[in-house]
């Protein structure tokens, strides 16, 4: 059970693919296969949605890491 649902999912992806995340633990899923993970915005983004799911920063925190880290 997803316990930190984003108000407002995110909508990613490019002209080919769309997809929808919706909490910290969706975007792990997401990011786990992004080509780009050594980047600083993907471990940003990486850290900031595992912190977020041990209730060490808010969910919406870790919803605009991932939002910077999907903006190429």
């Amino acid at each position: 059970m997803l316990v930190h649902r984003w108000k407002k999912p995110l909508v990613l992806g490019d002209s080919r693919m769309r997809i929808v995340v919706g909490s910290p633990e969706e975007a792990l899923t997401w990011l786990i296969h992004e080509p780009n993970q050594g980047t600083t915005k993907w471990q940003r983004a990486w850290t900031a949605c595992v912190a977020s799911i041990k209730g060490q920063v808010g969910a919406e925190d870790a919803r605009t890491a991932v939002q910077l880290a999907a903006m190429h």
